[in-house]
């Protein structure tokens, strides 16, 4: 243990252990002289036999040192600090290899810090999270579907591999929280009361919700960053009663301020769920030694058993477990998406890679003689290479640490980047210790990539060769060198073509005719709910909501609906069929909407035949319904489906009669919302709102509204809600194009990365290409002195020049943009409406690489030209 510790401390301290060698060497050699001496030698003589007993003062330090410490560490130790001396007297080339790793490590450790917080990391402030599990419907792709609650009740009564089953909505919604005379819009999530107990979730005022709150269901805890920004951190909020939603509530605690939920929004308050909830997120904690493989068994085992009890008339439903995570059952999607981020960022790292390992090439050529000189010295060729990837390593690692904080900086700007929300974003982006082992393992990997082939051509020097200063590179190093440019380009073109692609179908999304004018529309959701209101009272308030609208100055048109067009419209409800014997088919599945008259021509959807709703289309009145021109084109070809009958499932069972005939009283062109993403216009069913009142649906509706000067009207129209009832809040407003456009948010965020990491890896290309036409031309002085001294033309020396450098840019873009044209069939599916390769942007992105190439290759053919003839020879 003391020749470890001695060993281990020699290797942290070497200047203690070197002056402590150097002493003893000294002592030898003097205790040596004395005896020399003694015996009649003379001084010299003396000095000469030390130094001859003990066969060479150096090799007998590098023997001690071996036998002082680990070796294989010091050896290492020894080529780091030579590399950072190398690469201190090397600035430019240490910045160019430096920032290449840095940009491609960065963005990768980035995007991996994000889907580790959303997918591996356990939400902040449970308690021993890895017994906390995800419990849901099975999917194809491995992840969770929601459940009913009433599964999730039965659940609890008979699995007995937990110690607890929770319950919560699906997502945060806007609630209307009343103090004293003041009405604001919050967030609040509902939640079964053992939910902080199964969590281990803490207050820090008060107290969190308790099984007795179930039936009771008139209190309200607190989110602590809401408590402090709201009543100022008051203590005295505790017990205090306030109204949501119109209903008194009162204040039971504050939660920890380390807790903020399971999911990916973070709530204002939590409620107690009432059981007539439907649909519900579940989650559970393992019994203590019951493994998630167990525990997934049996709720399986349960699933079946309640699909059994159920009978043949509802569909089976699987029930899975995974272990707790912020993107609970989605985790495979938002892992999918982070693959096809990596994925587009990793080009990015192939040419850093690319460009770091030909300016190697090029130094491992200027290197020549001292790789000599060592191999001459007896330096093995295993031993050079482990030196060059040790400096490789140096450069890998100061560029992984830039890159550790550009990656610190992109996360602590994403949550901003993200579309606004009911909720604030929830997750905490942090660097754990699985993103430092992911970094460490990329910059390794880096490493080995961009040094390898340096360190294998700058092992083979010739001693001789080298020693006589004959640095002339060999056909392969050149050929190596080329290579690894063309690489640059190729996969610089392939970013640039992905950037072109994704702009190509967002632009074709905004031309594409999508059967409204969004043009000057704006929307505003409200849910009647945040002020108390419940039916039969909806509809007045309703319609006292939208003759307000209709009244304000500069209002053109308004109406509601149950939801507008914005990327995910419609309601699934089920089959529309038919009985009547001329139909050409008896059953088609569409999306529904419910609305007001005067939708259609607030949103210019045209009418293709038959008439709008009307205020005489109310309860009481024949039921009728509007439909899409397809859904009369697929049921009546050829014939006028107005007046025709078709059979509609019920809104909802529970307050009507499952199934009712209503006549078509108009048909209307067809509207693109989610065809924006997968190519498909929708075909609606319309209900008018004042036939179609239910509970659960007509709540919430959407103000659609537009003015006729082109000003917001937004404003005016909190006014005008807030005349109607004080306690009722807007819970989402904005223009429709916004609402279109957040449809197409992933295609907009890859569009930006590719295109950024696209002009990156364009600049990095360029770099590269001035390197190596730029070493070309100092390996050739010697040659150019020679043409001009017989008479060549400096113009002649200058189109040699850019020839080397053009012939590198045109092979590197015929690759790219063929492995361009290849990914672009694979995008066809993900970007729809491309009517394949764009000639014309190949050709673009080809000049574009063209023009730079020239860039690049310029200053060195200016160089070759204006050198003096006698300087070349």
């Amino acid at each position: 243990m003391r020749r470890f510790l001695s060993r281990l401390r020699n290797l942290v301290r070497p200047g203690h252990a070197e002056r402590d060698l150097a002493r003893e060497i000294d002592a030898h050699l003097t205790l040596i002289e004395d005896a020399a001496r003694a015996r009649g030698m003379s001084p010299e003589e003396a000095r000469r036999a030390a130094r001859l007993s003990i066969g060479g003062i150096e090799q007998t330090k590098e023997l001690h040192r071996h036998a002082r410490s680990f070796a294989p560490l010091e050896e290492a130790r020894r080529d780091v600090v030579y590399g950072l001396r190398l690469l201190k007297r090397s600035p430019i080339f240490t910045l160019t290899a430096a920032l290449s790793f840095a940009i491609g490590v960065g963005a990768n450790t980035a995007i991996f810090a994000v889907a580790n917080s959303l997918i591996v990391r356990p939400p902040d402030g449970v308690q021993d999270a890895a017994a906390l599990v995800d419990i849901g419907a099975a999917r194809g792709d491995g992840g969770l579907n929601p459940m009913p609650y009433a599964s999730v009740v039965e659940l609890s009564a008979r699995a007995s591999s937990f110690t607890g089953i929770f319950a919560q909505g699906l997502f945060p919604s806007v609630m209307g929280l009343r103090v004293d005379d003041d009405t604001e819009r919050i967030s609040g999530l509902r939640v079964t009361p053992n939910f902080f107990k199964v969590l281990g979730a803490r207050a820090a005022a008060g107290r969190v919700l308790e099984p007795g709150d179930a039936s009771a269901g008139n209190v309200v805890v607190l989110d602590h960053a809401f408590w402090r920004r709201r009543f100022n951190g008051d203590a005295g909020v505790v017990g205090r009663g306030v109204r949501i939603n119109g209903l008194p509530m009162t204040v039971a605690g504050v939660v920890d301020p380390s807790f903020s939920g399971t999911g990916l929004q973070r709530p204002d308050v939590w409620l107690p769920m009432g059981a007539a909830r439907s649909t519900v997120v579940a989650g559970g904690r393992l019994r203590p030694g019951v493994t998630i493989e167990t525990a997934a068994a049996e709720v399986t085992a349960i699933g079946q058993a309640i699909d059994r009890d159920r009978g043949a008339a509802h569909a089976p439903m699987a029930l899975a477990v995974l272990p707790i995570s912020r993107a609970g059952g989605n985790r495979n999607v938002i892992a999918g998406f982070a693959v096809a981020l990596v994925a587009i960022v990793s080009l990015v790292l192939i040419v850093a890679c690319a460009n770091v390992a030909g300016l190697g090439l090029a130094r491992a050529v200027v290197r020549t003689p001292e790789m000599a000189l060592r191999v001459a010295l007896g330096a093995g060729r295993a031993r050079l290479i482990r030196q060059l990837l040790t400096e490789s390593a140096v450069v890998s690692a100061i560029g992984g640490l830039v890159g550790m904080a550009f990656a610190r900086a992109i996360i602590a700007i994403a949550p901003a980047l993200l579309p606004p929300s009911a909720a604030p974003f929830a997750v905490t982006m942090t660097i754990d210790g699985r993103v430092w082992m992911f970094t460490l393992a990329l910059a390794l990997f880096t490493a080995l990539v961009s040094g390898i082939a340096p360190a294998m051509a700058a092992s083979k020097a010739d001693p001789l060769a080298g020693l006589k200063r004959d640095t002339r590179t060999s056909a392969g190093a050149s050929r190596s060198r080329r290579a690894f440019v063309i690489a640059q380009i190729a996969f610089s073109v392939l970013l640039v073509a992905l950037a072109g692609e994704f702009v190509r179908a967002l632009r074709v999304a905004g031309m594409v005719n999508r059967g409204f004018d969004s043009r000057g529309l704006e929307t505003a959701s409200m849910n009647l709910s945040t002020g108390g209101i419940e039916e039969p009272a909806r509809l007045g308030v309703w319609t006292a909501v939208l003759d307000r609208v209709r009244a304000m100055p500069g209002a053109e048109a308004a109406s509601l609906a149950r939801v507008a067009p914005g990327g995910w419209e419609g309601i699934g409800v089920g089959d529309v069929t038919t009985t009547d014997a001329t139909a050409a088919a008896s059953s088609f599945s569409p999306s529904w909407n419910i609305v007001e008259p005067g939708y259609f021509t607030t949103l210019r959807i045209p009418l293709v035949a038959g008439r709008d709703f009307t205020p005489a289309d109310a309860a009481g009145s024949p039921p009728v319904v509007v439909i899409g021109e397809t859904i009369a084109r697929r049921l009546w070809p050829g014939q006028d489906a107005v007046g025709k009958s078709v059979v509609i499932p019920a809104i909802n069972p529970g307050h009507q009669s499952p199934t009712r005939t209503v006549r078509i009283i108009g048909v209307v062109r067809d509207i693109k919302s989610t065809s924006l993403i997968d190519g498909r216009a929708e075909s609606y069913v319309y209900l008018p709102l004042r036939q179609n009142q239910d509970p659960g649906y007509t709540a919430e509706m959407t103000i659609v509204s537009r003015s006729r000067d082109g000003r917001s009207l937004v404003p005016a129209l909190a006014d005008a809600i807030r005349q109607v009832d004080p306690n009722l809040v807007i819970a989402r407003s904005g223009t429709m194009e916004e609402s279109v456009a957040l449809g197409l948010a992933p295609q907009r965020l890859v569009a930006a990365v590719a295109g950024t990491l696209g002009i990156v890896g364009l600049m990095l290309a360029a770099i590269g290409l001035y390197g190596i036409v730029g070493f070309g031309v100092a390996q050739r002085r010697q040659e150019f002195g020679i043409r001009l001294a017989l008479g060549a033309r400096p113009s002649a020396i200058v189109r040699m020049v850019l020839r080397q450098g053009m012939v590198l840019v045109a092979v590197g873009c015929v690759t790219g943009l063929t492995l361009a044209a290849l990914v672009g069939q694979g995008l066809l599916v993900f970007l729809f409406g491309l009517p394949g390769v764009s000639v014309p942007m190949f050709i673009g992105i080809a000049l574009l690489f063209g023009v730079v190439g020239l860039v690049a290759c310029a200053v060195p053919a200016r160089r070759a030209m204006t050198s003096q003839a006698m300087e070349r020879a």
